[in-house]
């Protein structure tokens, strides 16, 4: 603002000394002052500061479906619920059924990290059904698409560092692709739900310790 005002008396400084210099040029006997009209004060105005832009999200990625043209992609890690970190036999039901989504997460990606850290290694139908063969999907580049399981707990027992929990479980046709994209086998939908029973086990959260499927003749 200083240095703009500044400029201004400048310019007011520079006329007067040009009028001095044309009077001066028309005649020899001094000339009376001229009083000149009052000049303006000059005005600093300051325009408001630019707001900075708002820089815009990104925007979330499209999940898609695993395919013959590979496995899923973008597809979210499911959260688990808060009814899943209690204690209770209503936190067992919830973790059992949390379980299932990062089964079906786990099946479509082939991405273990997430089901890996929820599941302890005594779980042999564990390692062998989830989580070993999607270790090496990835390694192999190939995959499984159309995992959809459902699950519906028929009872949730809570012991003192224990949950168990009892339930059936039904699954959708899966296709396994190999990694050039062709197509290696199907596994057919269930035509029935399958009883089974976990045991979890507890240490500031749920685990499951052992899967086991019930044979129904």
């Amino acid at each position: 603002m200083f240095a703009k005002f500044k400029k201004v008396m400048l310019v007011f400084c520079s006329g007067a000394l040009v009028l001095t210099a044309a009077g001066c040029g028309g005649s020899a006997e001094p000339l009376e002052p001229t009083k000149s009209p009052p000049t303006p004060e000059a005005t600093a105005t300051s325009s408001p500061p630019t707001p900075s832009p708002t820089p815009s999200a990104k925007p979330t990625p499209t999940p898609v479906a695993g395919s013959s043209k590979g496995p899923a992609k973008n597809w979210p890690i499911p959260e688990m619920p808060e009814a899943a970190k209690k204690k209770n036999e209503a936190g067992i039901k919830a973790f059992a059924e949390y379980y299932y989504e990062l089964v079906e997460y786990t099946i479509q990606t082939n991405d273990t990290k997430p089901i890996k850290q929820v599941t302890e290694r005594t779980c042999v139908e564990c390692a062998s059904g989830f989580i070993d063969p999607f270790d090496n999907n990835r390694k192999a580049g190939s995959w499984l698409a159309g995992a959809d399981f459902e699950i519906t707990v028929t009872k949730s027992i809570l012991q003192p560092k224990n949950g168990v929990v009892l339930y059936t479980s039904t699954q959708s046709e899966m296709v396994a692709y190999m990694s050039d994209g062709t197509r290696q086998g199907v596994f057919p939908a269930s035509d029935k739900p399958f009883p089974a029973t976990m045991l979890l086990s507890w240490d500031d959260g749920w685990s499951v310790e052992t899967l086991e499927y019930l044979d129904v003749k």
